[in-house]
């Protein structure tokens, strides 16, 4: 059980002897660990203390004054003692907001190879890039773009100032980024604005000015202006031509090519997909032009199970991973997608491809069913940006706030990083062996057993919903769930699909 399940379950009352002895263990070892744990015992107990949050429910009367908990006086202690504690424990400075080093931003990709594992929306820090092939488009922060074409090197300085090592590149730097600068061997490059190209070889360096005027320092100390249709060299034999280089049009227009081509391979393995009879549901938020509601999220299981099509409210239809492929967004608390799922199942993947734009909230919905009934299953991004998996399963003599959630998280993976782009999320959880793993991006980041967990108790979802809550939990203390992103394609199954199968789903459908 990680850190904050363990916290969790000392503030809800459910932690065992065991886990009990890991907490301490871990609080008297790590100063994170229990900065983390002061964090959340506050925040609960201003919860507690704080007027109720107005949910838009009508009230017929006065709701009743809970109980006191019993547990809170000796928690509110254990909370003193650890803080007091923590006073005279070493602790280094906590960095209370996320930060980036980055100062340029990969923002399109065309059959890349980089030395390093890179990919579209990536920011980037200063150092070096090699791209052994393809194209690799470079926004720095300043305002400046590079196109850079396979076989170069570039090392990015500052988002002011780069360095071409080897091979081609073509700068365009607006207004705003006026005086830019690109090194070169035998040169250094000020741009005034708008565009020039670089090309570095055998540690020759050759310059073209497309527009605009270009300021070039030599290692001779002398400075020259080139403009428009201008070319300068560091030796005086190298020449270069505006035809050597490519142009940010001819790259766009690859692009869509590569993009038309991805959707095509995608609709082929989609084919595939809907006709695998493991699947519950398959949801590729495809609608058509002609139905005037336009709310139908059409079911694509082969053979089809109309009674199993979704029914999008508030949630808007817009551009998927690709300009030809659609997806949903998901904004405001009532934006979601109604479904209601029959059936008994002993296993489940839950799969989609999702943008998120920002985790802000403490639970974020991708499949909930209404309330929390046994063997219904919820999975949610959690506040630090980890996956978080939890099916219930309360003994019929428990009181119905009694909390008997199995509960798994992930490593966090929504970090400001990765905010923005198209990501794949998996989870697999199999009733007999109680195991459950998580994925992201075909890779696994969790795997985990509750100790909760006892075998062949059936899995069911009934009404529920895409990316939000329908009917919380009354009283709950987190009923505003809705997701802040987009959601393309969405399919869930009765089997626990095994790695090699998860990687599939990505490999097939991610976007370059």
């Amino acid at each position: 059980m990680n850190l904050e399940s363990l916290i969790h379950a000392a503030i809800d009352g459910e932690i065992t002897p065991e886990e009990q002895t890991q907490l301490e263990a871990l609080l008297r070892s790590d100063w994170q660990a229990r900065q983390r744990y002061l964090e959340l015992v506050d925040q609960h107990a201003r919860l507690l203390l704080q007027p109720a949050i107005n949910t838009g429910r009508l009230q017929t009367a006065a709701p009743k004054k809970s109980p006191p908990h019993r547990w809170w006086p000796s928690l509110t202690a254990a909370a003193a003692a650890i803080a007091c504690a923590f006073l005279f424990w070493p602790r280094h400075q906590v960095e209370t907001e996320a930060t980036s080093n980055g100062v340029a931003m990969l923002s399109q990709t065309m059959d890349a190879q980089f030395a390093t594992a890179l990919r579209s929306g990536d920011t980037l820090k200063p150092g070096r890039i090699q791209l052994a092939q393809g194209l690799a488009q470079i926004e720095f922060f300043s305002g400046a773009t590079a196109l850079i074409e396979g076989g170069a090197e570039i090392e990015i300085l500052s988002a002011w100032e780069a360095r071409c090592l080897s091979g081609r590149v073509r700068v365009h730097v607006p207004p705003a980024a006026k005086g830019f600068l690109m090194h070169a061997p035998g040169m250094k490059l000020e741009d005034l604005g708008t565009e020039f190209a670089l090309n570095v070889k055998d540690n020759t360096s050759a310059v073209h000015v497309f527009e605009g005027e270009v300021i070039a320092h030599t290692d001779a100390q002398t400075s020259a202006s080139l403009k428009q249709g201008m070319s300068l060299s560091s030796l005086k034999t190298t020449a270069v031509s505006p035809q050597d280089f490519l142009s940010i049009s001819e790259l766009h227009s690859l692009v869509q090519k590569r993009d038309t081509q991805r959707f095509d391979q995608w609709q082929q393995s989609s084919l595939a997909t809907r006709k695998d009879p493991r699947l519950i549901a398959y949801y590729t938020f495809k609608h058509w032009e002609d139905d005037r509601w336009d709310r139908l999220v059409n079911n694509f299981t082969e053979p089809r199970r109309p009674s199993r099509a979704g029914g999008a409210v508030g949630a808007s239809w817009t551009q998927g991973r690709w300009q030809k492929k659609e997806a949903l967004e998901f904004k405001r608390p009532g934006d979601r997608v109604r479904l209601n799922l029959d059936g008994t199942y002993h296993a489940l993947t839950l799969a989609c491809w999702v943008k998120v734009d920002s985790v802000d909230k403490k639970y974020n919905s991708l499949l909930l069913t209404d309330g929390y009934d046994n063997g219904e299953p919820h999975w949610q991004i959690y506040e630090d940006g980890s996956l978080m998996f939890s099916i219930m399963y309360r003994p019929a003599e428990a009181a119905k706030s009694a909390k008997y959630n199995q509960m798994y998280y992930s490593r966090p993976v929504f970090t400001a990083d990765s905010l923005g782009r198209w990501h794949h999320l998996a989870v697999t959880y199999d009733n007999t062996s109680g195991e459950v793993i998580q994925y992201f991006d075909g890779q696994e980041v969790g795997r985990e057993i509750s100790k909760l967990h006892q075998p062949g108790r059936d899995i069911v979802f009934g009404p529920c919903e895409i990316g939000n809550w329908g009917l919380p939990t009354l009283g709950h203390q987190f009923p505003i769930r809705n997701l802040n992103g987009a959601i393309d394609e969405f399919a869930i199954y009765s089997a626990a699909l095994n790695a090699s199968e998860v990687r599939n789903l990505y490999d097939h459908g991610k976007p370059e």
